[in-house]
Parts: structure tokens; sequence; C-alpha cells
């Protein structure tokens, strides 16, 4: 008896993180070039303002890198 619960809640899971997975969506691509161009831009534009207030608090290399890594996912 225990063995078969035991199996049972193991294909429960295993269909459950599969389902989960599956379940999300891509994010939305930018299809022309001048889409991706401008999306590149707005990254980079972010990132040199994101490092800028790591350099201002003068911030050690890794804590920087650390700084500007969750301040560009904001």
């Amino acid at each position: 008896m225990p063995r078969y619960l035991l199996i049972f809640t193991a294909i429960s899971l295993l269909l459950s993180g599969t389902t989960s997975a599956l379940s999300q969506s891509a994010p939305a691509k930018p299809r022309s070039p001048g889409e991706i161009a401008a999306t590149d831009r707005i990254a980079m534009e972010k990132r040199a303002v994101c490092q800028r207030e790591a350099r201002a608090k003068k911030l050690s290399f890794m804590q920087r890198r650390t700084y500007v890594k969750s301040c560009v996912k904001r």
C-alpha cells in the first residue's frame, strides 16, 4: 500500500512541475531592426545610469557589479 502511495505522489509531483513549466509564455520579442535598436539603446542607457550610481556610492568592484545587476532588473 505505501509503495503505491509513493508512486502516485511522485507522478503527481512530476506532472504538476511540467504543467507549470509549460504554461509560462515567452516574453514578447521585438520584430523589426528599429525595435531591436531601440530596446538595446534603452537597456544600455539604463545600465549606464546604474553604473554611475554605483560609482557615486564608491562601491568596490564586486559590490558595483552586484548593484548594477540588481538595478538593471528593477
